[in-house]
Order: C-alpha cells, then sequence, then structure tokens
C-alpha cells in the first residue's frame, strides 16, 4: 500500500507541472497565437490605413521631413518640395488616381530592374504659383511603363510622363484650377503620392494648350510675344518631329522652323526652339506639331498670339 501510495503522489506532480508549463507557454505566445502565425511589419501596416490615418514620412513646406504629420496641417501652397533615395528606382511602373472626401489623389509607383521598387527615388517637385499643373522631375528614372492618362475628375484632370532635357523624366500633373497639395512618401513598394484639393484663388495663366500628340507650355494662348520668341513643350509626334510656324494675320509666314523632341518612341518628348521674327500688326498664330501620315495635313497646336516688341 505504501508503494502504491508513492505512485500515486508521484503521477499527481507531474500532471501539476504540465499544466503549468502549458500556462507559461500561452502567456508567452499571447492569447489566441501559435507558434506558425505571421504578423505584418508595422511600418507595412501603417501604410496601408486609411488616406486621413497614413503616418509615414511626410514631405512638409522647404522639403523638410515629418512622422505623422497631421493630413489637414500638410496641404500647402510652397512653390517647390524634394526628397527621394538615391538609386532607389529606375522606372515608373504605374500612375494611379483616387478620389476621397475633400481631396483627390494621385500615386506614382516605381520600379527597379523588373520589379516593384521598394523606396522612392530622388524627386523635386515644382508649383509656379499662379499655375494650373505641378511637375515632378525624377533626374534617375529612364523608363516608364506609363506615358499618360486621364483623371477627368472635379480637381486632377491628366498626366503626362516626358523625357527631361538632359536626363532622367518628369511627370505633369494638370488640375482643373488651381489648388493646394501635399506629398507622401510610401515605402514596399516605393510610391510617391500627391494629394489635390482645390484653392479659393483664380489661375494667373492659362493652362497649356494640349492636343492628342502635342503639349504646348510656351507661349500661351493670347502671350504678347517679341523676337527671339521661345517655343517650348512635350510631343510624340512621328519621327519626333516638331514643326514651328508663326503666320501673321494675313496668313503669310513670319517664321518657321522644325525641331527634334528626345523622344517619341518610349514616352512622351521634350522639344524647345527659338523663333526670330519681324514686327507685326493685328493677331497672329503660331502652329506647333506635324504633318498627317496619312494625308499631310497638319495636326497640332494653334494659338493666338499678339506683338509685344512696342
Amino acid at each position: 500500500m505504501r508503494l502504491f501510495g508513492i505512485v500515486i503522489w508521484a503521477a499527481l506532480l507531474a500532471a501539476v507541472l504540465a499544466v503549468g508549463c502549458a500556462q507559461d507557454s500561452r502567456e508567452e505566445h499571447g492569447p489566441g497565437t501559435t507558434e506558425s502565425l505571421s504578423t505584418v511589419p508595422e511600418s507595412q501596416a501603417r501604410q496601408e490605413m486609411a488616406p486621413k490615418e497614413e503616418t509615414a514620412r511626410a514631405s512638409a513646406p522647404g522639403g523638410e521631413t515629418a512622422e505623422g504629420e497631421a493630413a489637414e496641417a500638410s496641404f500647402t501652397a510652397a512653390p517647390e518640395m524634394n526628397g527621394g533615395s538615391e538609386g532607389a528606382a529606375d522606372g515608373i511602373r504605374e500612375v494611379r488616381f483616387g478620389k476621397y472626401e475633400g481631396y483627390e489623389r494621385a500615386v506614382v509607383e516605381f520600379d527597379s530592374g523588373a520589379a516593384p521598387a521598394s523606396q522612392v527615388p530622388v524627386w523635386s517637385l515644382s508649383s509656379p504659383t499662379g499655375e494650373g499643373y505641378a511637375r515632378i522631375s525624377f533626374p534617375g528614372l529612364d523608363s516608364a511603363s506609363e506615358t499618360e492618362g486621364v483623371f477627368g475628375s472635379s480637381i486632377l484632370d491628366n498626366f503626362y510622363v516626358v523625357r527631361a532635357p538632359g536626363r532622367g523624366m518628369f511627370v505633369d500633373i494638370f488640375a482643373a484650377g488651381a489648388f493646394q497639395y501635399r506629398v507622401t512618401e510610401l515605402s514596399d513598394p516605393g510610391r510617391l503620392v500627391l494629394d489635390y484639393r482645390p484653392a479659393s484663388v483664380d489661375l494667373s495663366f492659362p493652362i497649356p494648350v494640349q492636343t492628342n500628340r502635342t503639349v504646348l507650355f510656351e507661349p500661351r494662348e493670347g502671350e504678347a510675344i517679341t523676337s527671339p520668341l521661345r517655343v517650348s513643350g512635350y510631343s510624340r509626334n512621328f519621327e519626333a518631329s516638331n514643326a514651328m510656324v508663326l503666320r501673321d494675320p494675313r496668313g503669310n509666314v513670319l517664321a518657321q522652323e522644325t525641331v527634334l523632341s528626345n523622344d517619341w518612341t518610349e514616352t512622351w518628348g521634350y522639344f524647345e526652339a527659338s523663333l526670330e521674327f519681324p514686327a507685326f500688326e493685328g493677331q497672329a498664330t503660331l502652329g506647333v506639331g506635324t504633318g498627317s501620315p496619312r494625308d499631310g495635313s497638319f495636326e497640332g497646336v494653334e494659338i493666338p498670339v499678339t506683338y509685344g516688341g512696342g
């Protein structure tokens, strides 16, 4: 009997120790978890929150950055911003659009080789006062999967991806009127987020004239011009050819030149030229474009200009 009691006591002691170990294991892993459960990294979880809750690195006016900057406080009319990491990407993978309460969003996602980039490449943004567009320059990029698109919303209108003069690329985003904006960098994958909301002021300059294959930045419609006249913009004309013709009110040619843009097969190509012309009276017409490959008819931009030489 004594031996039997010792055996019973030892069995009870082993059961108590097993229950205690199991309880310690549950406390270590937390309620309802197992060793095989995978969790989303904290940084990724922040990026997947709703737009107003995003707390990734936000660019403040002057190029400074702030963690978790309040969404409403970060909208600005600053003419310039910059950021990004050197060598983080080599191309533009996608440009997306989203609409939220009180603002609209454009998202630029990047490539690194054949895979999504994990970070945002070096960028600089210029939004000249009184203009209805923002230009985001990416000096380290050389390719793009998307080159243009229409947002067609109440604030954001459309965008173009352009081969920059010198090196790199830039993205022009056009708005339907004056705006304020904020810029946010997100990682894994690398995305540059631009939020726009309307501003209660008038634009000082007309939006650059756009057609299917030509966008004319200089001069603007109705502008008073002097000689020499700087003409600039970007296009996707056949063989990168851009014919420029300035005609007086009677249709006589005052100046003409043909220049090549720096791309037309992979993305929009930038061009610029200088036209010299004599004084004229009345309203002249500047045409920039190319001849149709089908029948030779003019395809491009035509705008009225006046002489401002005194």
